[in-house]
């Protein structure tokens, strides 16, 4: 939820001294008009796009202050869209490259239960068709695909039996 904060918005606004921050805040609403961002690629994006580091800064706080840059809420919304198609450990990984605090992502982990078990089991559905006995080359190549997917192996392998077995 986006917490309207008047004052502080107001403040930044003030702070908006000169053109080059006012650009960089402009170019930084810009930018989250496309898509959410953290806010380690917003300001990777605004230096890309050749803003100081005092403008950029600025350029943050203002959008923050409006709440339309929070890092919670992009680890909360990025697990949601990525739960189906990788597990736990990458996403962890991604966020933290995206760079979204550690405490950001346990929160996100500990609102979203926990169902790599049938995600596995739906993914092999979806990629291998009805649930049938795999020869084995078939089922190394599923193992494989699992594995780069970040799941572990132990899980990979129940989830397999489970879906042999309900052939």
């Amino acid at each position: 939820m986006i917490e309207w904060k008047t004052g502080a918005a107001e403040e930044h606004a003030e702070k908006l001294i000169n053109d080059d921050h006012k650009r960089a805040a402009s170019k930084a609403m810009q930018l989250l008009l496309y898509r959410q961002r953290t806010e380690k690629e917003l300001r990777a994006k605004l230096y890309e796009k050749g803003f100081s580091e005092e403008a950029s800064e600025a350029a943050i706080a203002y959008v923050k202050s409006f709440g339309y840059l929070d890092d919670r809420r992009y680890a909360e919304v990025y697990l949601h869209s990525q739960k189906e198609k990788k597990s736990r450990a990458v996403i962890r990984r991604e966020l933290q490259d995206k760079g979204v605090s550690s405490a950001w992502i346990d929160l996100a982990f500990e609102e979203e239960p926990e169902e790599e078990g049938k995600i596995i089991y739906s993914l092999l559905c979806k990629r291998a068709g009805e649930p049938h006995r795999m020869e084995e080359k078939e089922l190394r190549r599923q193992v494989q695909y699992l594995i780069r997917k970040g799941f572990s192996s132990s899980d990979i392998w129940k989830q397999l039996r489970k879906y042999q077995e309900s052939q």
